[in-house]
Order: structure tokens, then C-alpha cells, then sequence
């Protein structure tokens, strides 16, 4: 995520002025050493806190959350990690495909999902109940029902009940669906506007430029004026012709 560059920003800052504290407290002052780590110390800290407080709250505000906001979203996405790591072991676990299909349409659209907060946290609550029981709902669903439809000796019940639970995979995937409309809404509207103030800006324009290309052709299309050449010049033509 962004806001952890700025621990980098920080450091990168930091590190060097750290450094040449150091370098002057034990060159120039002749310190004891533990004075001289404290001044390290203090260069260090003293340059990363402001370069790592600035950059981070720039962060914060590009992803339209605060700082508490942040924390809680990013501990929401490590629960959700291990689940999404889960849906791609199922694949191992398909014998026909169907269930390959809806596999991996299911694991396309929850990877898509988390991918998508983990790189914007600010669209976290824009599907926060992927996180908190539609991811949960699938992973356990899909785990159950590919274990057991591999298992030999099936009741007509068991078949049924199977049958209940592949309806019931197609509905979360029709949820996981809409989970990511609702994550996408905003940028399709957002492109939305930029297309509407093209199409505008376009309108606007057009017909100064149909005016000017009109008035380029008419004066194309003008005949040029023939003018008659007087008697006299022409009298003077076949003299000299002569």
C-alpha cells in the first residue's frame, strides 16, 4: 500500500542525516559513545518523523481515509488473505467442468475484489460485507461441497443436498458479482463525467470549426475575375511581335 512508502520516504531522509550527526558528534565534539549513539539516534528520529508524518497523512488523504480507518482496513485484509490463498487450493480439489468453471469464475472475482481494496483501502466500505461474510460464506461452502461431491456410495439425499449447495455457489457468485459493481460504481461514474465534459467540450467547438472550413471552401469555389486587356496593349503586342 501507499502508506507504507512513507516509512521508506522516511528512512531514505533519515538515514543520511543520521550519519553525518554521527560523523561531526564524534569527529569534532569527542563524545563518549553512548552520548554519540543518542545523537545518532536523535538525527535519525528527528528527520524520519516529520518526512514519514507528512507523507503518510498525503497518502491518507489521496485514499480518502483516516488514519484509524486505515489501520482497521488493513486488518481486515491480513483476516482476508489466508481466505483468498484458500479458494486457489480448490482447484486441486475438481473432478468435473462444471465445478472447474465456477472455481475459477469464484477465484477471479473475490482475487479481483481484494486486490483491488489492498491497492485503494478507500473503497473498503464500499464492500464491506465481502469481508465480513461473503468471502467467509464462499470459502466454506466451496470447501464442503467439493470434499463431499468426491466421496463414493452418494445417497439420491446426498445428491440433492449437493445439487441445493451448486445453486447456492451460483447465488455467491451472483453476490460476489454485485460486490464488485458496487467497487467499480464510483470509477465508472467518475468516467461517466469525463466523457460528458467531452462530448461538451466537442459540441462547443464545432461550430466555430464547421463556420471557418465553410468560409475556406467559399473561397476556394470563387472564379477568378478576368480582366480585358485594353486595345492599346494589345496594339502595342503585335508591334512588338512584328
Amino acid at each position: 500500500m501507499k502508506y507504507n512508502a512513507s516509512h521508506i520516504m522516511g528512512a531514505i531522509f533519515a538515514v543520511p542525516i543520521a550519519l553525518v550527526t554521527g560523523f561531526i558528534s564524534m569527529n569534532f565534539f569527542h563524545f563518549d559513545m553512548w552520548i554519540d549513539s543518542l545523537i545518532i539516534a536523535a538525527g535519525y528520529f528527528g528527520a524520519y518523523l516529520p518526512v514519514q508524518i507528512t507523507t503518510g497523512n498525503k497518502y491518507l488523504q489521496e485514499m480518502g481515509v483516516t488514519k484509524q480507518e486505515y489501520k482497521y482496513i488493513r486488518k481486515q485484509i491480513k483476516i482476508a488473505e489466508p481466505k483468498i490463498k484458500q479458494l486457489l487450493i480448490q482447484y486441486k480439489k475438481v473432478r468435473s467442468v462444471t465445478d472447474f468453471k465456477n472455481v475459477n469464475e469464484i477465484n477471479k472475482l473475490a482475487r479481483t475484489i481484494f486486490k483491488t481494496v489492498q491497492r485503494n483501502p478507500g473503497k473498503f466500505f464500499s464492500v464491506d460485507s465481502f469481508f465480513f461474510s461473503h468471502l467467509d460464506n464462499t470459502v466454506n461452502l466451496l470447501d464442503q461441497f467439493l470434499y463431499l461431491s468426491r466421496m463414493p456410495h452418494k445417497t439420491a439425499e446426498d445428491k440433492q443436498l449437493l445439487y441445493n449447495a451448486r445453486l447456492t455457489l451460483e447465488e455467491l457468485k451472483r453476490t460476489l458479482q454485485a460486490d464488485l459493481k458496487a467497487l467499480n460504481s464510483s470509477d465508472f461514474h467518475q468516467m461517466k463525467v469525463e466523457i460528458d465534459l467531452a462530448s461538451l467540450q466537442r459540441q462547443t467547438t464545432e461550430p466555430y470549426t464547421t463556420q471557418t472550413s465553410t468560409q475556406s471552401l467559399d473561397y476556394q469555389h470563387q472564379t477568378p475575375v478576368n480582366f480585358k486587356r485594353s486595345k492599346q496593349y494589345e496594339q502595342i503586342t503585335e508591334r512588338n511581335d512584328n
